[in-house]
C-alpha cells in the first residue's frame, strides 16, 4: 500500500518535506537577523519572531508533503511539524551543551509547529 503517488516512498517524502522546512528555516532567519541588526528588536519580539519563522517553516514543509502524499495530507502534515520540532530541539540542545529547555516554551513551539504542519498538509493541492 503505497501512501506518496508514483514511485515515491513515505520516508524519502518526510525527509524531503524536512529538508525544504529547514531550508525554510534557514532563509527566514538569515532575513530575521538582518531585521535583528536593523531595528534592534527587544527579547519579547526576538522570541515572536522566531516562532513565526518556526511556524512559516513547518507550514510550507507540510504543504510539500501534503502534495506528494496520496491521502491523509494533514497527518502527513502534523507529521513534517512532529518532526521538525523534534530536530529542532537536538540541534538546540548539541548547540547549548545540555538538552534542559524551558517547558511552556518547549511546549507552545512544539504545538506551534504541528500546528503549522497540519495547516500546511491540510491546504496543499
Amino acid at each position: 500500500m503505497e501512501l506518496f503517488r508514483g514511485r515515491g516512498k513515505i520516508i524519502t517524502g518526510a525527509v524531503i518535506s524536512l529538508i525544504v522546512a529547514f531550508l525554510t528555516t534557514v532563509i527566514l532567519l538569515l532575513g530575521f537577523a538582518f531585521l535583528l541588526l536593523k531595528f534592534q528588536l527587544d527579547a519579547g519580539k526576538t522570541e515572536i519572531g522566531i516562532l513565526v519563522i518556526y511556524v512559516l517553516s513547518c507550514f510550507i514543509g507540510g504543504i510539500y508533503c501534503g502534495r506528494k502524499a496520496a491521502r491523509r495530507k494533514f497527518l502527513w502534515g502534523m507529521l513534517t511539524g512532529i518532526l521538525y520540532f523534534l530536530l529542532l530541539l537536538i540541534v538546540s540542545g548539541m548547540g547549548e551543551g545540555a538538552l534542559q529547555p524551558e517547558l511552556p516554551r518547549t511546549f507552545t513551539a512544539f504545538a506551534l509547529c504541528t500546528a503549522g504542519g497540519t495547516l500546511g498538509g491540510m491546504l496543499s493541492t
